[in-house]
């Protein structure tokens, strides 16, 4: 019974591996948008078994990130404005019902503590010696901030649903470095803090407001609309 025990804690171990080893793979770039693969050639690069690998490809291409076409190959999705703006629109959905929970849940040390990150990262870019543009300090604060909208709803197939989403908005920003340029990251960070304050002074209707236009201006800079 134990060894049968082993076997399939293995089996699961393994195709959790190859599904973060391939998912990984994906949001880096390094197995490209819009090609198409074979099993074997995954496996070859991942230096995987084609049986956990087979698991990986299912649950990715549930999570929309790959297409299956039988006895033809696996082809990562390729990105387009269409799915930038079809991400966005939901990412706008979920996060709006999660930022009324938030605003009524959040204690004033948690807000506080985002505020005060964002002021640093704020100085830090902005210091002549800095040896940081802030992108990724940024993205890893964006993805603190937001997602705690969404987990204040204690809904695990709402989480579900836009940590997926998340993915594909990280595949419609790779190779944009215009992202990293200090005037959008300096933008995103002022947007933060206006939202921050708002749900400082529990203000929802304020909140909102900055939400969509945080929002708004994020989906322009995804789909290379900054400044028109």
């Amino acid at each position: 019974m134990s060894a049968t025990v082993n076997i399939s804690d293995n089996k699961l171990q393994l195709s959790e591996d190859a599904y973060n080893k391939l998912k990984e793979g994906i949001l880096s770039g390094n197995i490209v948008r819009g090609k198409t693969y074979t099993q074997g050639v995954l496996a070859k690069i991942l230096n995987m078994a084609i049986s956990p690998i087979k698991v990986a490809i299912n649950k990715l291409e549930s999570e929309g990130l790959i297409i299956v076409f039988p006895r033809s190959g696996i082809q990562i999705i390729d990105t387009d404005f269409a799915l930038t703006r079809n991400t966005y629109q939901l990412r706008v959905i979920l996060e709006r019902e999660g930022l009324k929970s938030y605003i009524r849940s959040v204690s004033d040390e948690e807000i506080q503590s985002f505020k005060t990150r964002h002021i640093e990262l704020q100085r830090a870019i902005s210091t002549p010696s800095s040896q940081t543009n802030g992108q990724s300090e940024l993205a890893q604060l964006d993805s603190e901030l937001h997602k705690q909208f969404i987990l204040s709803l204690d809904n695990q197939i709402i989480t579900k649903s836009y940590l997926a989403n998340e993915d594909l908005i990280r595949l419609t920003r790779l190779d944009r470095l215009d992202l990293a340029s200090q005037e959008m990251i300096s933008s995103s960070i002022k947007e933060h803090i206006e939202l921050i304050d708002a749900i400082a002074a529990r203000d929802q209707l304020k909140a909102l407001e900055c939400l969509d236009d945080h929002l708004a201006k994020s989906i322009k800079r995804a789909m290379g609309l900054w400044g028109f």
